[in-house]
């Protein structure tokens, strides 16, 4: 019953984001080349929180909640900690500095809404340059690891060789393809190869950090109306053990993205363990995703 009240939170929404749209919003956003611009707030893992704006600063508000109970670890002291079964909801504040071009910075500060303490307040950061736009490369240093304000035992605040970073590269397709593709005129359909890289990562099996993690990733997004939008991304490990059960087989989101200042935003991401059928157990694992309502600050 909460998971449905939780999906029906979510497309009302939509729904009424997609009223609240201004006008103007109408016509599609575009480069100085006349292509559409695929924008949003939240729709990338590898990039720039807010795609779509030049702004030198931005940020967000945002609540995210996962759709079924998980074990999490809790932080209650500096030294111990404990296991409890829960929904995953926190508040999340994002700031985005870009400084120059494409060049950005940006930390989410993350604040669970139960079990709320210093110890269990965390953080994730990313930086490099990437370019929203069609045909341009982008190179991205992101860490999604436990980082924290507060740390217990002996635990450092941030791993930095336990992040990675990302060399891709983002492209359109060919006229003709895409516009079979297309549904409306003013939609946009990007894709993007790439390979990430990270120095050091937790191995499960034998429960000690190993070396050099390397990942190859394809993925394409789909941007309908300007606003709408839905992405899939597909990973390959060439060194199969270095898949943790964490990392997906593939990952996917959707939902409605605003990119103007004071507007809001709602989608469901999917970064959990999926798997293709045939894979173990070849499962999406839907209820293990997250929906986040996004307010895109007016800084």
């Amino acid at each position: 019953m909460r998971e449905r009240y939780l999906l029906a939170c979510a497309l009302l929404c939509i729904a009424a984001g997609a009223e609240a749209a201004p006008k103007e919003a109408a016509e599609p956003l575009r480069d100085e080349n006349g292509e559409p611009v695929q924008v949003g707030v939240f729709t990338s893992r590898w990039g720039r929180l807010f795609s779509g704006n030049e702004d030198v600063f931005s940020g967000a508000l945002s609540f995210s909640s996962g759709l079924k109970e998980q074990w999490i670890t809790i932080p209650d002291s500096s030294d111990s900690a404990e296991q409890k079964k829960k929904y995953n909801q926190t508040l999340n504040l994002s700031l985005q500095y870009s400084p120059y071009s494409y060049w950005f910075v940006n930390v989410t500060s993350r604040l669970p809404v139960t079990d709320t303490s210093r110890y269990t307040a965390d953080f994730r950061y990313s930086f490099g340059y990437d370019d929203w736009h069609a045909n341009t490369v982008s190179l991205v240093y992101s860490n999604y690891g436990d980082n924290r304000f507060w740390t217990s035992g002996n635990r450092r605040n941030t791993y930095f060789e336990q992040g990675a970073v990302t060399l891709a590269y983002k492209f359109s397709l060919p006229k003709p393809i895409e516009n079979k593709l297309l549904i409306n005129k003013g939609d946009s359909i990007i894709c993007q190869v790439g390979y990430s890289w990270g120095p050091r990562y937790y191995d499960l099996e034998s429960n000690d950090i190993r070396k050099n993690k390397n990942v190859l990733l394809s993925g394409c997004g789909y941007t309908f109306k300007q606003h709408f939008f839905v992405r899939a991304t597909a990973f390959w490990f060439p060194d199969s053990s270095q898949q943790q059960p964490w990392n997906g087989d593939y990952s996917y989101s959707f939902g409605y993205a605003g990119y103007t200042p004071g507007s809001f935003s709602i989608q469901y991401a999917n970064y959990s363990g999926t798997r293709y059928p045939g894979h173990q157990s070849g499962n999406a694992k839907f209820r293990e995703g997250t929906i986040s309502l996004i307010w895109f600050l007016p800084l």
